[in-house]
């Protein structure tokens, strides 16, 4: 799944990802495997940063599912998911 950041300056691979997390700031930030830590959004409340977190896992893991689906388990997610992300290989940050 690819990560676009909030600010769509940068992408992420989430398969080059070691960690992703909120700092004391409320920001999300990623770090690679390579060892580089980036932003990937900033939002006004812990609790929002929080929400955003467990958006970004869920779609992880509906795309990871995805990967490994019968043709009929991708048929079900893709009419599932098409209404909630563009493109569901895809995780926009949101703005806020």
């Amino acid at each position: 799944m690819i990560i676009v950041s909030q600010d769509k300056k940068w992408s992420f691979n989430f398969s080059n990802t070691t960690s992703i997390g909120i700092d004391e700031e409320n920001t999300i930030k990623i770090i690679t495997t390579a060892g580089k830590w980036n932003i990937l959004g900033n939002y006004k409340t812990e609790e929002r940063a929080k929400e955003v977190l467990k958006e970004i896992i869920t779609a992880n893991s509906n795309f990871s599912y995805f990967k490994n689906a019968t043709e009929e388990g991708k048929n079900y997610i893709i009419n599932l998911l098409k209404h909630k992300y563009e493109q569901f290989d895809i995780f926009q940050m949101p703005k806020e």
